[in-house]
């Protein structure tokens, strides 16, 4: 199951919701999902919908308040990934230009219009009840492992004009893009998204972002420090492999014995432990020497090898 269908599911289990907020739920998921056709001077109203508890929940819901004439066909699905979808159908009868009059859909004078109704178009539990109908209707969203897109697809551009206006009254900025005679409109930053979903109810899916976004964020810390100490093992290689030959340069050329006793004493140190860091060194010596100290010795011992390079 995509993570889509996953917030879908936990949307359309969403309970408590009063007869107004059904209706805006409704009201989206009729523009999304739906189609209205007039035989014999009726209007009918027919669904398609990808989930068999959606298509039973609304069922039930038209049946409880307005007692409409309705069936549920289920059919194969031969184009999309999914085996079957379920068409909700209400054939040509009275009271369903009643019904979509006061969904904000159509109206005998002006006809279809496409804008969300005023009603719906507020910044309370029938706003956000609308946001989550178009989501389950025609809404979709990256696994956040994947990156962070939401979007709703919108038929009409007065339909996506007005989600814009709708998602910016819960301080959610959207951008929309014309894309196959569709409109998408879409979120791409983590806070947006996750805001969004906590609104209409998917705060599962909210939780489950918000846990992955702390998980990629460990991880990349791990891999940071990793490639850190990584780099500082590389570095310290590389620097030991120049003082040892350094030191193989002075003893073929004079010898080690000729030396102090204290650069003899780092020489002969730093050729037993080869992959010793500073630190190390230093701790090894007796009586123990600072980082400093050490460094100060190394160079010493490079200063007399770039001599014998120089003469050469």
């Amino acid at each position: 199951m995509s993570f889509t269908d996953e917030v879908k599911h936990e949307l359309i289990r969403y309970e408590n919701q009063t007869f107004k907020e059904r209706k805006s739920e409704f009201a989206a998921l009729l523009r999304i999902t739906g189609s209205i056709s007039i035989i014999n001077k009726k209007l009918s109203v027919q669904l398609k919908l990808n989930y068999g508890d959606l298509a039973r929940l609304i069922y039930r819901w038209l049946k409880n308040n307005y007692q409409l004439e309705l069936e549920i066909i289920v059919r194969k699905n031969t184009t999309l990934k999914k085996e079957q979808y379920y068409e909700l159908n209400l054939p040509p009868q009275d009271g369903i230009d009643e019904l979509l009059a006061d969904l904000g859909i159509f109206d005998k004078d002006r006809g279809l219009d496409f804008s969300i109704k005023p009603e719906f178009l507020q910044a309370d539990s029938s706003g956000r009840a609308y946001l989550r109908g178009l989501f389950i209707g025609g809404g979709s969203i990256n696994h956040p492992r994947s990156g962070y897109h939401l979007e709703f697809r919108c038929e009409h551009y007065a339909q996506a004009k007005d989600l814009i206006k709708l998602l910016s009254l819960f301080d959610i900025s959207a951008k929309m893009v014309d894309h196959k005679d569709r409109y998408m409109v879409y979120l791409k930053d983590f806070e947006s998204i996750t805001k969004l979903l906590n609104l209409i109810g998917a705060q599962q899916s909210q939780l489950k972002m918000e846990d992955t976004k702390i998980l990629r964020e460990i991880k990349n810390d791990v891999n940071r420090k990793l490639n850190f100490e990584t780099a500082n093992l590389d570095k310290t290689v590389e620097a030991a492999m120049r003082q040892i030959e350094d030191i193989e340069l002075i003893e073929q050329e004079i010898g080690l014995i000729n030396l102090t006793s204290s650069l003899q004493e780092i020489a002969r140190l730093r050729m037993k432990n080869p992959y010793a860091s500073i630190k190390e060194l230093g701790e090894k010596l007796d009586p123990p020497l600072s980082k400093s100290g050490v460094n100060h010795r190394l160079r010493r011992l490079h200063k007399k090898a770039e001599k014998i390079r120089g003469n050469n």
